[in-house]
This record gives structure tokens, sequence and C-alpha cells, in this order.
């Protein structure tokens, strides 16, 4: 499916100013053309927190560029399926995410009932606040066929347990829009370091996560559980600007994303093979950043080459 020497980017929205929730085929084609530039072998194109219609539209242009691309040939990143970020987060942690299309997980089983019979396998992550109403009942519902990561949660480190317990098996983009870890209140990564199967997803941009925190999650987490993202938005690739993320208008500046009065980060324009060079820059061993960008990603989601 992909080139084992290039990387598995399973988190992130866009890129080369184009972006997974604007719906158009194109746009994910010039994705997957554009993404070995990267290095990047294979993806999995991320919609944010959009209404219903535009996930629908959203999963619509992703089938589709899949189908062009195959017809066509040449050199592309793979698309593995859709990462659907939203709409179950919670609205104390939703960051960037679009607050007027959050919706609670006991009201969204049609929603992945619909998803999968109109586009059955495309679904391959779903994110999820477990914390919020009917949020433990979704995960053992759905976690059997789909890969249930935590995210944009203000869960504490029992509920976080119960949704390992339930069938979560992933934590998305680690120590961001998620309860702090603290020393009587270890949050989402307490309940990590105790479920050593949990994947745990990173940005490694040395922006969202410094560098000497990234080196002690290299230390400290399972080395086969550690999965590097982008998590990257449709400014990654492009000059400084101000670019559309979801709805929201996000200002890109010197490596880093801007949004809202404070500033706050908003996705990233990070690449694969920039995280890597950060990675080997703070003296992480070849074999590591070689799994956590390649061999994890794919084990995360059952896939073997």
């Amino acid at each position: 499916m992909t080139d084992m020497t290039r990387f598995v980017d399973t988190h992130i929205h866009g890129a080369f100013g184009q972006d997974v929730s604007d719906g158009n085929p194109e746009g994910i084609v010039i994705m997957a053309r554009r993404l070995p530039e990267f290095n990047v072998g294979a993806f999995c194109p991320t919609t944010m927190t959009i209404s219903e219609d535009k996930i629908l539209r959203s999963f619509e242009a992703v089938a589709k560029a899949r189908v062009k691309l195959d017809n066509e040939g040449g050199d592309f990143a793979a698309i593995l399926g859709v990462h659907l970020e939203g709409p179950f987060l919670s609205p104390v942690m939703s960051g960037v995410q679009g607050k007027d299309n959050l919706i609670s997980p006991d009201k969204g089983f049609d929603l992945i009932y619909k998803l999968e019979r109109e586009f059955p396998g495309l679904l391959k992550i779903i994110d999820i606040a477990p914390e919020l109403p009917g949020g433990i009942d979704f995960i053992r519902e759905f976690s059997k066929k789909y890969v249930i990561s935590l995210a944009h949660t203000d869960a504490v480190y029992d509920k976080a347990c119960e949704a390992f317990e339930a069938g979560a098996i992933s934590v998305t983009h680690i120590m961001n829009a998620m309860r702090p870890c603290l020393k009587r209140d270890s949050g989402v990564l307490g309940a990590v370091m105790d479920y050593p199967d949990v994947y745990c997803e990173i940005i490694c941009d040395g922006i969202h996560i410094s560098g000497s925190f990234l080196k002690l999650l290299f230390r400290a987490l399972p080395e086969d559980k550690i999965i590097v993202i982008s998590d990257s938005m449709r400014g990654s690739g492009m000059p400084d600007g101000v670019y559309l993320l979801g709805d929201t208008e996000v200002e890109c500046r010197g490596g880093r994303t801007y949004f809202g009065p404070g500033g706050n980060l908003a996705g990233s324009v990070t690449n694969m093979a920039s995280e890597a060079q950060v990675l080997e820059g703070l003296g992480i061993p070849f074999s590591l950043i070689n799994k956590a960008l390649i061999e994890n990603p794919l084990s995360r989601l059952d896939i073997m080459l």
C-alpha cells in the first residue's frame, strides 16, 4: 500500500492550501500527490468538527479522491481511511474545533451508522471525549470496528481508565487539548501510563510539546505505542498568512499557528519530515523514530504491509 521507507501520517487536516473539510475531491488528490514531498507514503485524511452535512461531503470527497488516484496511478500518498476528529469533543477543551457543531456521543450513534452505510470501510479512527453523556456506551458500541481515541477531553484519570476498559485504544495528540497531568490529578496521561497497550499520538514540532518533554515521553511510553502525527492544516507547505481551518481563520507565522485573541495554537504547519528532524536533533534513536513514523501508525490501524 505504501513504500515502507516513507512515513505514515494518521492525523492530517490539510496542507498545500487544501483541507479535508472542504469536501473537495481535487483538493485531497493534490494533498496525496504532494505529500511525498514530506516523505509521506500514506495518510488518514482528518475532518474537523463541522456540520453533519459537511462531514458527509468530506467522506464523499475522500472516497472519490481515492478512486481517482487509484485509476490514474503514479506517485502519491495512499489514503488509508478517514480520521473523524469531532464532533464528539468536550466544549471545555474544544480549542479551534467549532463549538456550534459539537454533539454528545449519546446523540452520535446514527451518524456513525450512516457513515458506515454510505461509505463502508472508509472510517478508521473516531475521536471522543469519554466524559460526555453516552461516551462510555459509544466506546463499547464502536470499539470493535474502529479505533477509538480520547481527544479534546476534560476526563480525569478514572474516566480515562474507564474508557480504556471499555475499548478505547488510543489518545489523540497527547498533552494537547486535554486536562493536564498534575501530581494529584494525573488525567489522561496518568491513565496511559497504567495501560501500556494504548497508542499515543504526539505532535513533534517542538512547539506543541517542548523538546525536553518530548524526550520524557519517548523514554516513558512503550516504543511500539508512540505515533508521530502532523495535525497539520492547509497552511503547511504554504507561505505565512491567514488560512481557514474548518470555519475558523488561523494565522500561520514562523512555523506556528495562532487563533483567537490569546493567539492559541490551532493545529500545526509542520510535516512528518520536519518532525523526524526535530526528534533526531533531540537524540531520539533512529529505530524509535522509524517505529513512531511508520510502523506504529500502521499497527494502530491493524494494517500489515
